[in-house]
């Protein structure tokens, strides 16, 4: 009886366990490293949202000099480009 009880419960508490799991999870943005130059300071680094990649219509710049953002500190690097403003 014992392992009767166990054969059907345990395949049943694991598929619970398994979409009470899933429901649990988030789905977060990831934020990349950037990097852009400032005359007479050199490479500076920086964070971007996951929108922000090496395709898009649109320059990802930072600051109020718009500066171009890009994936690595080398201007010969991807600039990174996004698809909306």
């Amino acid at each position: 009886m014992k392992r009767n009880f166990l054969k059907l419960v345990l395949p049943a508490f694991a598929m619970l366990l398994a979409v009470g799991l899933a429901f649990g999870t988030e789905d977060r943005p990831v934020d990349k490293d950037a990097y852009y130059y400032v005359p007479g300071q050199g490479w500076q680094s920086t964070t971007v949202e996951d929108a922000c990649g090496a395709a898009g219509s649109y320059a990802c710049t930072i600051g109020t000099a718009q500066l171009q953002l890009y994936s690595e500190p080398d201007f010969d690097s991807t600039p990174y480009r996004k698809n909306s403003m």
